[in-house]
């Protein structure tokens, strides 16, 4: 990875990983120019992950930096009761009077991708990093281009136009040992999907939420979403994010999984998430 950082006008960017991500500085999301905004973008669709460090952003800066994504209405998913402002939640084990509990607010996450048990997912989401613990709770991106590249040319062959279920159950869903809650979100999409914009593809399952492979034998499609899931979480795919507090991270749901490593629950953890337009998958 080269440490030089890329000049692209007022703004400049510095990659994180090998693996995918890139730093954009430069900029004040509160208030930013067209042309600034566009350069965000750029480096978000070739990066999948963008990092903005040192922000200090209210809720509505905050969505008003998230619909300049385009493409509709931010939303939450399922859970409309926990927002304040369209489309934001928080993500924390921190409860206070003023504001709704958060959501998923301790221990560890495996990987997965943002309303993927809906029909239409999420594009991508945004976090924003308020207090954050001592240590542990890191964000893990994985790079679904280059694992879907990675694969031997016969399983490429193999799962080209197969689909595949994918259920907001985390009890279920992360061993596939029992039927998911018949009253579960759930959605089937394709295994392989096309970035809209970069018209590339990726791997679109996840050890979190993909429950079976549509049309095949449990036992098969254990075997294969193993096999996929092992390909997808390779370290070389791999960015681990130490967050530091004014962390703006903002991923693609398209070609990138994300997870959480454990933290310690006593430690105070407050986030503030948007989640970015909803479009059909591809």
């Amino acid at each position: 990875m080269s440490e030089q950082a890329q000049v692209t006008g007022v703004v400049t960017t510095r990659p994180l990983s090998d693996a995918l991500g890139a730093e954009v500085r430069g900029v004040d999301l509160r208030n930013l120019s067209a042309e600034q905004n566009q350069k965000i973008l750029d480096a978000w669709h070739e990066n999948l992950v963008v990092l903005i460090r040192n922000q200090t952003l209210s809720e509505e800066d905050q969505v008003r930096f998230g619909k300049l994504f385009g493409g509709g209405a931010l939303s939450s998913g399922h859970i409309p009761a926990l927002e304040r402002v369209e489309g934001l939640v928080y993500v924390t084990n921190v409860k206070q009077p003023d504001r709704p509990d958060g959501i998923l607010p301790d221990g560890e996450m495996q990987f997965h991708s943002d309303q993927c048990y809906r029909d239409h997912p999420s594009k991508g989401t945004m976090l924003y990093a308020i207090e954050i613990p001592s240590e542990g709770g890191n964000t893990l991106f994985a790079n679904t281009y280059k694992s879907y590249e990675a694969l031997p040319e016969a399983v490429k062959q193999k799962i080209e136009g197969l689909r595949a279920l994918n259920v907001y159950d985390y009890g279920v869903n992360p061993t596939r040992c029992g039927q998911p809650n018949a009253d579960a979100p759930s959605h089937v999409h394709p295994v392989v999907r096309t970035h809209p914009v970069t018209r590339r593809k990726s791997l679109f399952v996840n050890r979190l939420m993909t429950a079976r492979i549509e049309g095949m034998p449990k036992e098969e499609s254990d075997a294969l979403l193993d096999y996929l899931f092992a390909y997808q979480e390779r370290p070389e795919f791999i960015y681990s994010h130490r967050w530091q507090v004014g962390d703006v991270l903002i991923w693609d749901n398209r070609c990138a999984l994300h997870a959480r490593t454990d933290f310690d629950s006593k430690q105070r953890r407050v986030m503030r998430r948007i989640t970015l337009p909803a479009e059909a998958v591809e």
